[in-house]
């Protein structure tokens, strides 16, 4: 089978959240190259910070989107393409009432979208809260995403699955060229790009999408897949 797009969110994915990539999941990456077109790497985090990550493993010529969709990278000739974007103005004046309503936040240095981070994670939830009743989440019915550290404001039309749908169309590859491992459900909206959708973990449980207790037991599914036996 041909896999031309081998597509993978970070955390919780390809390591536990704050953990760094573990050697033998970078050196599989690497050696992905080989036969699949692209390795992408998609996440909440920064297209900047990705691309980082990518070269920190030695990975070539990967994509990178950034921001749950917000930012396409291309790291090895620098073409970038941005999905829907919230205002710089309307960023600004959120950033001004949560840090009034609420006090230490970490904000994210996003282009797309509005990350808040408390100084407390225990806050969390507290923050969140806060972020509901925020006038512009409820007028432009931006999408909402919470984390065990964070809470994400991001326009509503954003999502892995409408980036990865993007990186299809530019690169002419269709849905069954596609592979995509993730492990919650920020990463569903992928399964409709792809016929083989794979989630790390079981946090998230659906019909018809295969889970793997880690990526390994996934990648080598991804090594009979490619290279099945006779």
């Amino acid at each position: 089978m041909t896999i031309k797009l081998a597509v993978f969110d970070v955390d919780g994915t390809l390591a536990r959240t704050e953990e760094s990539i573990p050697p033998h999941v970078a050196e599989k990456l690497r050696s992905l190259e080989a036969w699949v077109h692209r390795v992408v790497l998609i996440s909440g985090r920064t297209a900047s910070y990705l691309a980082g990550l990518a070269r920190g493993m030695g990975i070539k010529k990967p994509l990178v989107v950034g921001e749950n969709g917000g930012v396409i990278f291309d790291p090895t000739n620098l073409w970038e393409r941005r999905t829907d974007v919230i205002r710089a103005e309307i960023i600004t004046a959120m950033k001004e009432t949560l840090l009034r309503e609420f006090g230490e936040i970490w904000f994210q240095p996003n282009q797309t979208m509005l990350t808040a981070a408390p100084k407390d994670l225990a806050r969390v939830e507290e923050l969140y809260q806060i972020v509901l009743s925020l006038k512009p989440v409820t007028e432009y019915n931006f999408k909402l995403n919470k984390y065990y550290d964070s809470v994400e404001i991001m326009p509503s039309k954003n999502s892995k699955g409408r980036a990865l749908a993007v990186i299809k169309d530019t690169f002419q590859i269709e849905r069954e060229e596609v592979i995509v491992f993730g492990n919650t459900i920020v990463d569903l909206s992928m399964n409709a790009e792809t016929d083989e959708f794979l989630i790390i973990g079981d946090y998230l449980s659906c019909d018809g999408i295969q889970n793997y207790s880690c990526i390994e037991d996934a990648f080598k599914y991804l090594d009979d897949l490619v290279h099945p036996v006779h």
